[in-house]
């Protein structure tokens, strides 16, 4: 097994060469760069288009998506750029026999080139290939290839067609079933008042390393395995329809995916299709107060290779509520709280049916000292964001932001938790790992409380700090035995781009 890293684990496709050395001439390298870094405060897409905006996006970033008057502003220009990042993490937890600590960097190519067509259409095309480096463990990956053809008014004068063909990233409507870059074709047909996307994709051509997707315990099993250089298996359909501001500025959006498994599985182990419904509502309720409202269902079925293994289908949803609270004039800070819901429960011997179980294509994690999946999970998030230092004359020391989170876990059924064997010790079972219950006596997981440190010491370097607590659940109430012990994760980020 590889290191638990998962910002960057490998097979060594480069060779190897000596770690200790290579890091400290990488992040010398970085703090020689004081003139070309962009620190982006928060993730692409996290503020919807009528939010106030906390922070400019990175200027000439390779972007997935362009309005139309950025793509008329681009129309016959070329840009190019290079990006490096680099991250030092250490976590402790009473669970593992030492520190695991961690190093990473990142350096990326891109170019992007939006070229006219007649008088209103353009060809986007954007291209970013990587090289990455974690302990010694390199590879060269293509992170994106996109080939993007935008033509207003081809359907009708407020007609604007999109068609996209390449790697590029693919997102259901809450980005909770699909959140990847996958391989494959999107049209995207919009209209003032209603909005149609059709994609379909395959990810078995993405590196191992590289691809999120990991649905059972072989796709786990494979994501640190030297012999296995690229990701599993995968079909996947998706649309969208969604409908901007339909009443009250409120923008109502339904959405369908599909996966086919196309894994060639071994002896006892087992492939999983299925499909998603997903509908969704989000828009400000007033002032600066806004929301975001997910659901989703899911049927799938699971079959077993050989003659020891059972086959059955499942059922399940999965639901998202999120608000967040603007004051520009206060500090520039956010007030924000958030639920996520993923249901599960037992097999129906009867039936052969799964009934409640929610499992997603992409594995997306929760928490920050401990890495949550979500499956049998309830989870409640407060965050706030301030800028402390907002009315400064200095520049720099505006930008300065402090982030303050805290969650809280809880299993939705009286299943054992659903742990990360990429963030717990390297066992062959999960257990096999202090504190983990089979038979657990409550369904509180456990809380956590985070800390970030967001700043740019100089115009171009950015600097981000972040140290995490994680406090189990044990007991009467707890999915945990008293064996699990608080953890920590702290970590340390630069990142430059020029």
């Amino acid at each position: 097994m590889r290191s638990s890293n998962r910002f960057l684990s490998a097979p060594d496709h480069a060779g190897r060469i000596n770690p200790t050395l290579f890091g400290y001439v990488a992040l010398a390298l970085l703090l020689l760069l004081p003139g070309f870094a962009v620190f982006a405060q928060d993730a692409p897409g996290d503020t919807p288009g009528d939010e106030p905006e906390t922070e400019a996006p990175p200027a000439e970033a390779p972007a997935d998506e362009l309005d139309p008057d950025e793509l008329e502003q681009r129309r016959g220009r070329g840009d190019w750029g290079v990006t490096l990042d680099a991250l030092r993490s250490v976590r402790a937890a009473d669970h593992q026999d030492s520190d695991a600590r961690t190093s990473a960097l990142s350096a990326a190519l891109w170019l992007r080139r939006v070229s006219p067509i007649g008088d209103l259409s353009t060809i986007d095309t954007a291209v970013q290939g990587s090289y990455n480096w974690s302990s010694g463990q390199t590879y060269l990956n293509l992170d994106l290839l996109r080939l993007r053809g935008l033509y207003p008014e081809l359907l009708g004068d407020s007609s604007v067609v999109e068609a996209t063909a390449g790697r590029f990233r693919f997102q259901d409507p809450s980005a909770l079933v699909l959140n990847s870059t996958l391989d494959g074709v999107s049209t995207r047909i919009a209209y003032p008042r209603v909005r149609l996307r059709l994609g379909a994709a395959y990810s078995g051509l993405l590196l191992n390393p590289a691809s999120n997707i990991r649905m059972t315990a072989a796709d786990l099993r494979e994501q640190d395995d030297d012999d296995e250089d690229f990701a599993p298996r995968r079909a996947i359909g998706l649309a969208e329809l969604s409908f901007p501001e339909l009443f009250a500025r409120q923008t109502v959006v339904f959405g369908a995916v599909g996966q086919f498994d196309l894994r060639d599985a071994d002896d006892d182990e087992q492939t999983v299709s299925s499909g998603y419904a997903v509908a969704g509502i989000r828009g400000p309720l007033f002032g600066n107060l806004y929301h975001d409202i997910y659901g989703a269902g899911t049927m799938g079925s699971v079959e077993t290779e050989g003659d020891g293994g059972e086959d059955y289908d499942y059922i399940g949803y999965m639901g998202s509520a999120r608000l967040r609270w603007f004051f520009p004039n206060f500090f520039a800070s956010r007030l924000s709280v958030r639920g996520v819901y993923a249901s599960s429960g037992e097999r129906d011997e009867d039936d052969d049916t799964f009934d409640d179980r929610f499992l997603p294509i992409t594995r997306t994690r929760f928490g920050t000292a401990i890495a949550l999946p979500l499956e049998n999970l309830l989870m409640g998030e407060l965050q706030y964001s301030i800028r402390p230092l907002i009315g400064s004359d200095s520049e720099r020391a505006r930008r300065f932001q402090v982030v303050l989170t805290g969650r809280t876990f809880f299993t939705t059924s009286d299943e054992p938790v659903v742990l990360d064997p990429t963030t717990e010790v390297e066992a062959g079972d999960l257990q096999d790992y202090p504190g983990f219950a089979t038979d657990p006596d409550g369904n509180y997981i456990g809380s956590e409380a985070v800390l970030q440190l967001n700043a740019r010491p100089l115009s171009d370097l950015g600097l981000g700090f972040t140290a995490g607590m994680f406090f189990p659940g044990t007991g009467s109430s707890g999915a945990f035995t008293s064996e699990r012990k608080p953890e920590f994760l702290g970590r340390v980020e630069l990142s430059t781009r020029f």
